[in-house]
């Protein structure tokens, strides 16, 4: 039975599963150079500094961030434990993102497609009701001074086609008008 001993003291050891020691992920501890706002909509933060790099957190209008570097037009951004890139001309100062949140600015996130006509001439003016979430739920045709009905329904369907940002006062989505002009 002795002899079975080392034999198993070597069995032990050549099962035994190796330990590695936890290595937390890298941790960005840089202090940020600055604190800034978001003053768009919307600021979508990539993984490097161009834009078709990968979205890898996105913060809304009047959000405070943590500007770590700034790289011609984009800022490094703290996003959690790491950083990531976005375009500085979305971001300023707590007065700028106040006056965006006071009097804020309509912007399309997807526009309405063109309708062309070569021949008509005039105006086509729109009003549009947007709901909370940015879409469009009504349309009523203001001025249509081309004369083609189909024309004016044409835009007005292009209208209904688009997509808004959300309107932001004091934190809560606000429906808004929007105003159309399509000039022939």
């Amino acid at each position: 039975m002795r002899k079975a001993t080392p034999l198993l003291f070597l069995l032990l050891i050549a099962c035994r599963e190796e330990t590695k020691p936890f290595l937390p992920e890298t941790t960005d501890t840089r202090a940020p150079i600055g604190t800034r706002y978001v003053t768009g909509p919307e600021l979508p933060v990539r993984a490097e500094a161009n834009d078709s790099a990968a979205v890898i957190a996105t913060y809304q209008s009047g959000e405070r961030v943590s500007v770590l570097a700034e790289r011609g037009e984009w800022a490094e951004i703290r996003v959690g434990d790491r950083s990531g890139w976005a375009r500085s001309n979305a971001i300023g100062s707590a007065a700028e993102a106040a006056q965006d949140s006071e009097n804020p600015t309509v912007r399309f996130q997807k526009m309405p497609p063109s309708v062309t006509n070569l021949t008509a001439k005039g105006e086509i003016y729109i009003e549009a009701d947007v709901n909370t979430d940015g879409d469009v739920v009504n349309t009523r045709i203001l001025v249509n001074s081309t004369g083609s009905e189909a024309l004016a329904a044409q835009n007005e369907a292009a209208l209904k086609q688009a997509k808004f940002y959300p309107i932001l006062k004091a934190g809560e989505r606000q429906p808004f008008k929007y105003y159309h002009r399509v000039t022939y």
